[in-house]
């Protein structure tokens, strides 16, 4: 097993040249035994692409071609120049050019574009690490349009078929899909279990369907959630407690993209903990988020990172983000404004306004952004849908300034009264 003491997690990034953003570092704060990094800043600061050239540097760790190319950056830019001089002597002397040897120096910037532009800085660690750990580590890089396309499954399938795709770093879309097939796999395995009497794996597979309810329970805000199999045609359905059933096809644009993220962690975890043969083992990884609050309404805007570093402790994770809910809800994170170029820990962002965050964070000079668009919207609803119920309107407004006070400046809150003063 990995310890996180001594999995090479990242420690700072430099920014070599990601088109418009060039030659910085990004330094983590001192965290043990890591630091979280949450990127921010306005749109087209660099957040997205800052984390795509990371993904690429993390997917040449995990082959014997990609660390080689990482070892031999500076002489093979070296060679690509002297490739580019011979060229241009060609075309001078002889007014001739094969395409051929563009070809190459061509095909080997392309390869060296993957690792140059931005090149993590990790704690020691054993030359090959990555290779050697691959089926161990959780890694995973998930886009910002993202949702859980979840396949039909018709029959029982290999272990072998999942744990194979543990050592793809361009694995994530696949557990994605495949998640319904892993879950009816486990239940089929646990049958297996309970005819053999192995009650310590049956009871496992119990534990990994608890936890996974509760999850799903925190989720949908409903505590009464109940997943629910049906053998006679490997089904699963999300049964909720007004009696509504949902299969994973058929969940809304939030649900989707958050769960996609759990489905895809939950498999990898799992199938690391049965290598290892310890069904309490936490295993260590990176996980790259590009923004984790895709779709969601504010209040799980705050608790999906939250979740996520609860749920699995010794994975570092990297997300980029317009939100502020977000940089304000995650301990243990170093805070990076890729606009100004500023670090911040989180301790810095607790208990800030998301209004000052806003206008610090993204360049908002004003309140009116797409967070206050949802609240004034949902000041609105309730407004509407109380319209003649006095008491009732009363009790929704007061709940609503409760629940959201961390959005109000107050020049925000102003704004808000004299909404609702005009139209209660």
């Amino acid at each position: 097993m990995i310890t996180p003491e001594e999995f090479p997690y990242i420690k700072s990034l430099y920014v070599n040249d990601c088109y418009a953003y060039k030659d910085f570092n990004i330094d983590l704060h001192g965290y043990k035994p890591f630091s979280h990094l949450i990127l921010t800043g306005k749109n087209g600061s660099g957040k997205s692409t800052i984390l795509e050239h990371l993904h690429n540097y993390i997917s040449g760790w995990q082959t014997i071609d990609g660390r080689w190319f990482q070892a031999n950056t500076n002489s093979l830019l070296l060679y690509i120049d002297t490739l580019q001089h011979e060229r241009d002597d060609k075309l001078k002397t002889y007014k001739l050019y094969d395409e051929t040897d563009n070809d190459y120096r061509q095909r080997l910037i392309n390869e060296l574009n993957k690792y140059e532009r931005v090149v993590p800085s990790i704690n020691a660690v054993v030359e090959g690490f990555w290779e050697q750990n691959k089926s161990l580590i959780v890694y995973s890089y998930f886009k910002a349009k993202r949702e859980s396309r979840v396949k039909v499954v018709n029959t029982v399938t290999k272990d072998n078929d999942f744990t194979n795709k543990l050592i793809d770093s361009n694995s994530t879309d696949y557990f994605i899909e495949q998640f319904k097939q892993y879950l009816v796999n486990k239940k089929v395995e646990q049958a297996f279990y309970q005819i053999e009497k192995q009650k310590d794996e049956s009871d496992y597979i119990d534990n990994f369907f608890s936890i996974l309810t509760k999850r799903f329970r925190q989720i949908f805000e409903d505590e009464s959630l109940q997943l629910v199999f049906q053998r006679e045609n490997f089904e699963f359905f999300i049964q909720l407690s007004d009696g509504r059933q949902l299969t994973f096809d058929v969940l809304s644009e939030g649900f989707s993209a958050l769960l996609s993220i759990l489905m895809d962690l939950f498999i990898r975890v799992d199938l690391i903990r049965k290598q290892v043969g310890g069904f309490a083992y936490n295993p260590c990884g990176i996980v790259l988020i590009d923004e984790p609050e895709t779709h969601l309404h504010l209040q799980s805007q705050e608790q999906v990172l939250p979740l996520l570093t609860s749920l699995f402790p010794n994975i570092q994770f990297i997300a980029a983000t317009h939100s502020p809910a977000v940089i304000a809800s995650i301990k243990n994170a170093t805070i990076f404004d890729l606009t100004t170029k500023e670090t911040r820990i989180s301790e810095e962002a607790v208990g800030r306004s998301y209004s000052d965050l806003m206008r610090s964070h993204f360049g908002m000079n004003n309140e009116y952004s797409g967070i206050a668009d949802e609240l004034f919207k949902k000041v609105d609803e309730i407004l509407k849908e109380n319209k003649n119920k006095p008491e009732e309107l009363k009790s929704k407004l007061q709940q609503f300034f409760v629940e959201n006070e961390a959005y109000f400046s107050p020049s925000f809150r102003v704004e808000l009264e004299s909404m609702i003063l005009e139209n209660a």
